[in-house]
């Protein structure tokens, strides 16, 4: 089993402020802090299925092709193996997009890695749980 380095408490605590800071960045649309932070190998799964490399991602930030008025976490659990966290929570997402206006209740998972003592983003998935209404769990 792989032991967290560095002192997990300070780990979880960076982490969950990262994860509230790029909110923010999203909604600011701040491309520059998103530059920094995606790493070069960042894939983005939206919750409505579409799949966007990092170059697509930044560009569909710079374009406000999702508007976001407010994106708020809550319930942001943190794990972290050595240099690789996942982190999963709960987002309540305001704005508009190309369907019209948006106001969607969420379940996301980030995978994010240190490097050189910095941690960045690699990986988000999200899901609509409105659109889980009516589904059932497999048997």
């Amino acid at each position: 089993m792989t032991q967290p380095l560095g002192d997990p408490a300070r780990d979880q605590r960076e982490l969950t402020q990262l994860v509230k800071d790029l909110n923010e960045t999203v909604v600011k649309a701040d491309v520059g802090v998103l530059e920094r932070v995606l790493h070069e190998d960042y894939l983005h799964l939206r919750p409505r299925g579409t799949v966007e490399n990092r170059a697509q991602y930044l560009e569909n930030r710079k374009a406000r092709r999702v508007d976001f008025e407010s994106l708020a976490p809550d319930e942001i659990n943190v794990r972290v193996y050595g240099d690789t966290a996942i982190v999963t929570g709960r987002s309540t997402a305001k704005g508009k997009d190309q369907y019209g206006k948006m106001d969607e209740h969420r379940r996301w998972t980030r995978v994010l890695v240190r490097r050189d003592g910095r941690w960045q983003f690699v990986h988000f998935q999200g899901t609509d749980l409105a659109a889980l209404k009516g589904c059932r769990p497999a048997a």
